[in-house]
């Protein structure tokens, strides 16, 4: 292969290309970094004759399908003006399968397909309805690559708590009166229990786990044959295997485990004597369980991780040799394979940073040749963007807690003002290094903005994750936040009068325990949809929720213990606020329930106390609107240089 550094000459810039940035170095808006994407999601066709990308038409996520040759021929497939299309793939070189969600954010995606030609016809396959805490809707389990008139999906009418598998057609219409599709064939019915099926390369069920309390049991039928066997019970909160997928051959599998090790690795896997075999690859700081795969090849090429920095680990020299010449080319970029052709002549290759939303690049390996298909976005000028660095501090009783500050370019990164963003969740959840616009658009502003990684989080191991269970919300797992704070506020980072919490679901129930437990430490707190009565998740969950509702008890702690509630609970605490308090809210929210946001509200007016308050009737669990969103950020700007 030619040195990809000579390959770089021959870079094209194709029609999807949109105009480059002023060269002024005037501060971008809002609207600048949250306006959507000029395209995003790049897949190839299965011939590669067509690239299909989601773009903003009428202000929505819409499907947009180019020629690969000569990047000409541009088709708008879809054209929705309320909602955006969600995922999508290419069934054949003629259809494409998507799903849309037009429940105004109650998460019920309704399943379509439209077609590649000059008038697009986009057909409902599957409609999705969300009534009386129950959202019932198929999603896919198995997209048939070998079968372009089929899909394998999961279904839940009979039993909204316990799905059924089908295979249908990729072109046969929703039956609004009869509130069905006809070409649904009932391929694996539910026994009782099961949450997840698993089907071979071939599309053949093979497998499926069921739980029930915390009990969980990884159900298995051999090749051909007609009833499951129980091959293994476990307790779904001890050491266990993840199924991953069934190799090519369709016999063994590659799963995921932390049998007899904290972190999960890779391993083989027999289900016909349940054993567990060679561990192919593991880390001893994080949780490995991505796999990077050759369908044509018909073989594992590597695993990929997050360590401080997304990683690969391959175990074929080709790949291997492949990716470090792009990672030579493209030097401070995490480089990789987004799409390939079925016959793996072309590849789309992504490359993003810190400080790099991301291009999109044409590999060619006939004629060894790369061709950029465009920036994903073009209107933040990168040079204003601020490194994203990784850390590691020690909590008060010894827990190794490590994150990511950035430091805005703009300063000297002393006694500066920060802005803790704890993430959502909270288990099985991490932040991790790269480009996000929430960062660099505060980091924009002067703000240094941390992110870490509390006890509770996923991809650093078992113990980890389990440390956060049983009680810790708005105790230990706060503690961690707050010793971050106090870290970068002892190191000389921060101002100590000066520091602001932000986040989202989990985060927002972060930020109203901070501003309660700790309410000194703070000077401002936004809520996005966040919890502030813990007792209240578990009365208003939905009902496809419920098989997990004794998980959640261990994870978050017995919604019957009042001390335990209260003790958690923001809002039985508001009085101790000092500081103001923006309040973000989506009426259809069915995670965290408006009564959340409204519980708060009313208890601030009883008491007083400064808020602000964002609310907006047709969204669920954040803003998915272009429109809400630069709403949302252009008032935050405002709520932050006022407090800070």
């Amino acid at each position: 292969m030619k040195s990809m550094k000579c390959l770089l000459l021959f870079f094209t810039m194709s029609l999807l290309s949109f105009n480059s940035l002023a060269t002024d170095k005037k501060l971008p808006s809002a609207s600048d970094f949250f306006s959507l994407p000029d395209y995003t999601t790049m897949n190839l066709s299965p011939s590669g004759k067509y690239i299909a990308t989601l773009m903003p038409i009428n202000n929505r996520l819409n499907i947009v399908v180019i020629e690969t040759k000569n990047r000409k021929n541009i088709s708008v497939l879809t054209g929705f003006k309320e909602y955006n299309v969600g995922s999508y793939f290419w069934s054949s070189d003629d259809r494409i399968v998507f799903n849309v969600d037009q429940s105004d954010g109650q998460e019920a995606f309704s399943l379509y397909s439209v077609t590649r030609e000059k008038k697009p016809k986009i057909t409902e396959l599957v409609k999705a309805t969300f009534f009386n805490r129950r959202s019932i809707m198929a999603s896919i389990v198995h997209t048939l690559p070998d079968d372009p008139d089929h899909i394998i999906v999961q279904y839940n009418k009979r039993y909204v708590k316990k799905p059924d598998l089908y295979k249908m057609r990729v072109d046969t219409k929703w039956n609004h009166r009869r509130q069905k599709n006809s070409s649904m064939e009932l391929i694996a019915k539910n026994p009782g229990d099961v949450q997840n099926w698993i089907v071979d390369h071939d599309g053949e069920v093979r497998g499926a786990v069921s739980i029930k309390g915390l009990t969980g049991k990884f159900l298995y039928k051999g090749k051909g044959k007609k009833d499951f066997k129980v091959i293994r019970e476990f307790n779904i909160l001890d050491e266990g295997i993840t199924p991953l997928m069934f190799d090519y051959d369709n016999k063994s599998m590659y799963v995921s485990s932390n049998i007899g090790r904290d972190r999960a690795a890779v391993y083989k896997y027999d289900p016909e004597t349940d054993t567990l075999g060679d561990m192919l690859f593991g880390h001893d700081k994080v949780d490995v369980s991505n796999l990077i795969t050759s369908r044509k090849r018909q073989k594992l090429l590597g695993v990929s991780y997050i360590d401080d920095y997304p990683e690969q680990a391959y175990f074929d020299q080709a790949e291997a040799n492949f990716h470090q010449t792009l990672k030579n080319s493209f030097k401070g970029k995490t480089v990789g394979t987004s799409s390939i052709n079925k016959d793996e002549t072309l590849r789309i290759i992504f490359t993003y940073s810190d400080t790099d939303p991301g291009s999109y690049y044409l590999w060619d390996d006939v004629e060894k040749r790369i061709s950029k298909l465009g920036n994903r976005v073009s209107t933040v000028n990168n040079d204003i963007l601020s490194p994203m660095k990784p850390f590691e501090i020690t909590s008060r009783d010894g827990l190794t807690l490590r994150g990511y500050i950035t430091i805005p370019k703009s300063t000297d990164g002393k006694k500066i003002p920060l802005i803790i963003n704890p993430h959502g969740g909270p288990f099985g959840i991490r932040d991790g290094w790269g480009y996000n616009p929430d960062t660099q658009f505060l980091a924009s502003r002067g703000y240094a903005v941390v992110q870490v990684n509390y006890r509770g989080s996923g991809g650093y191991g078992r113990k980890f994750e389990h440390a956060g269970y049983g009680g810790k919300w708005g105790h230990e797992m706060q503690n961690d936040i707050t010793d971050t704070v106090n870290h970068f506020i002892e190191t000389g980072v921060a101002d100590a009068s000066r520091v602001c919490i932000y986040g989202g679901s989990y985060g927002g129930y972060a930020t109203m325990a901070g501003l309660t437990f700790t309410p000194e430490l703070y000077k401002c707190g936004v809520n996005v949809v966040g919890v502030t009565d813990v007792g209240l998740l578990f009365t208003s969950m939905q009902e496809t929720w419920e098989p997990m509702k004794e998980v959640m008890k261990v994870q978050i702690g017995d919604p019957d213990d009042e001390k335990l509630m209260k003790s958690m609970s923001p809002i039985d605490h508001v009085e101790k606020i000092q500081a103001p308090v923006f309040i973000i809210h989506g009426r259809k929210d069915v995670r965290v329930v408006m009564e959340h946001a409204d519980m708060l509200r009313d208890r601030l007016e009883d008491l007083d106390k400064p808020y602000e308050w964002l609310v907006k009737d047709k969204e669920g669990h954040g803003f998915r609107k272009v429109e809400n969103r630069i709403e949302m950020y252009e008032k935050l700007e405002k709520f932050f240089a006022k407090n800070l």
